[in-house]
This record gives C-alpha cells, structure tokens and sequence, in this order.
C-alpha cells in the first residue's frame, strides 16, 4: 500500500440484503457517512456482481480523490473466503460458489483488495478498536439474514485449517424436522435463529390463524422480520413465543461455544439485533442456564457491537494490518496477510 499511513480504507461490507461502503482511517474513524444500498439480485435468485460492482465504482471514483496514495479496498462478504485467494468458496445467501471474487474486484477497479467473511472482519474490529481491546479470548456472533461468527483466541484470530471456523450456526440442531439450510443440509441452527427463520415462523403463525396482529402487519400477505418485532412491541403472545424460541436456541448453541472454549465475551451483531436492541441483553440473561461452569455463569459477558457495523470497521482494519499500518500479528498464524492484486 503506497497511501499513507493517515490514508482512510474504502470499507465495504456485502451481506444478504444490504451493501454499505464508507472510509475508514487507521484510527477506526469514519470519514463522512456510510453508503446503505439493497443487494441486487439476479433473475438466477443469486447476488449480482455486475450490479454491485457498479454501486462500488462512483464510490471508489470518490475515494481515489480523498487520498495521497494508492486507494485500498477493503471487503466483508457474508459467506465462507478463501483469504489468501479472496475466492468466496460458499456463500449461501447470494448463491455463490468458488467465485474467484477478490481477483474479479482488483482487476475491475485497478486496486489493491482485501476480502474476509465478514464475521471474522466484525471480530478484527472489536480486538482492534472495540470491546475485545484488552481481551485475549472472545467470540463475534451474528444474528441477521444468517447466524454464525468467528473467534479471536490467545490474541489472535482463529481461522482453524482453512479459514472456516466459527460456523457455529451450522451446527446441525434437527436434521428431520428442520428447514433446508442455504448451506446445502438440513436443520442448521441457522435455519431456526435467523432474521429469515423469525418471518417463517411468523407467516406460519398468520397462515394458521393464531395471530390477529402479525395479519394486519403483514404485506401482501407476507409477514417480515421486522413485522414479528412490530407485534411484540404491540403485545403479540404469539410473536412474543417465535422470538423467544429463537433466543433459547441462540443461548444453547452459543452456551455450547463457551463451554467448549471457555471464553468470557461474546460481541454480538446483525440486523436483527438492531431491530430489537434487548435481544443482547436477553441473550446474556438467559445463557446462564445453558453454562457449565459457575466461573462461566458469573463472569461471561454477552454484548452488542462497538460500532454502527463491525464489518465494515473490520473490512477497514484488515487491509491496515495487512499493509502494516496496524499490527499484524492478531491475524491469522500460518498465512499469507496481503492485499490481492490481479492488475
């Protein structure tokens, strides 16, 4: 990276509905506003790239005038990346596969990239400039379109052996009775927690009659996440029930992750934590019972993210420490952390 050092990051964060671009310096500040855009899609059901690599480009015309250096970009993308190739291997919810993204970016825009899932670029942000600063051990989990996260363990991410780990929404929760996965299986904890699970057993609820509210909330007859909050808000019983389904799911699959790992921070994110700000707090109330250990009982802390989207702060971060602008060992061990240059 040939900017200096006080250069902002164009940081990107691509997730199942929304797309939001904003610049980013060194000392994790916004520079003006971050850009909100709806994913395009397809007529195929898959995320267009086309499509949002021109929403990226009059923003990357900008931010070339905003800086003495090279620009860098610098990605989030919600699916599983390869980070040394920048290839999204699988990403569910925009239909992507093995998709040689980071290169395909670089060489679109003439710009050095570097891309991540973007639960692991959410995790970067809270050790660098969040609520993980002074911890060694903790966890980033996301509750919106899908549910997953990703680890920060004896002062470094962990990736595990190929960048993969933290997929703990696709832990398998019921196989037989579950609902199809975008992952490919059946029954993911993902398919019963997420902002898509929540509609589902909301229009459920409104096709079978058991809900006056969620019916009138509805639109063209299909009920939102955002209509199942509504309802609580009005004091729906039944929207009441699916969301507090799903947070005893979340508080037994995450109790499973600090038992395994023994950690005392959980960083929450997502937009479903957004749409209903006490889902964290609940979480951190109710995890108690699904915990060993009567250390793990008193001192885990679940709470929401730093940042108005930790993603797009990470995105940030990871093309700094990737440059050396910031320091490099909380990276992955055993990689290559460089900026993707296919030009």
């Amino acid at each position: 990276m040939s900017a200096a050092s006080d250069d902002p990051v164009l940081a990107v964060d691509i997730g199942g509905t929304s797309l939001r671009l904003g610049l980013i310096n060194a000392g994790g500040q916004l520079i003006g506003e971050i850009a909100r855009y709806d994913v395009p899609f397809g007529a195929d059901g898959a995320g267009d790239l086309d499509g949002i690599l021109s929403i990226m480009a009059a923003h990357v015309g900008r931010a070339r005038g905003a800086i003495s250096g090279e620009l860098q970009i610098g990605i989030s993308l919600c699916g599983n990346v390869d980070l040394e190739t920048g290839d999204a291997v699988l990403v569910p919810n925009l239909g992507w596969r093995n998709l040689p993204f980071g290169k395909l970016v670089s060489r679109r825009f003439q710009l050095p990239v570097c891309v991540a899932t973007d639960v692991r670029q959410a995790v970067l942000a809270e050790a660098v400039w969040g609520h993980g600063a002074d911890e060694r051990n903790f966890a980033w989990a996301t509750v919106g379109t899908g549910y997953g996260g990703y680890l920060f363990l004896n002062g470094q991410l962990y990736g595990g052996a190929h960048g993969f780990a933290g997929n703990f929404g696709h832990t398998t929760y019921d196989e037989i009775n579950g609902h199809p996965c975008g992952c490919g299986r059946r029954g993911c904890f993902e398919t019963f927690v997420a902002g898509p699970a929540i509609a589902h057993a909301g229009q459920q609820a409104r096709e079978a009659g058991r809900s006056l509210i969620l019916s009138s909330l509805a639109i063209d007859g299909a009920v939102s996440t955002r209509a199942v909050f509504q309802a609580i808000e009005l004091g729906d019983p039944v929207a009441t029930q699916i969301v507090a389904d799903a947070i005893r799911l979340i508080c037994i699959n995450l109790g499973g992750v600090v038992n395994l790992l023994d950690i005392k921070l959980i960083v929450m994110g997502g937009g479903v934590t957004k749409a209903a700000p006490w889902l964290v707090e609940r979480v951190n109330d109710e995890i108690r019972a699904y915990l060993m250990t009567a250390e793990a009982q008193t001192e885990l802390r679940v709470v929401r993210e730093s940042t108005a989207n930790a993603a797009l702060w990470g995105a940030a971060a990871h093309s700094f420490a990737a440059a050396g602008i910031l320091p490099g060992d909380m990276l992955e061990a055993g990689l290559t952390h460089r900026a993707i240059r296919a030009y």
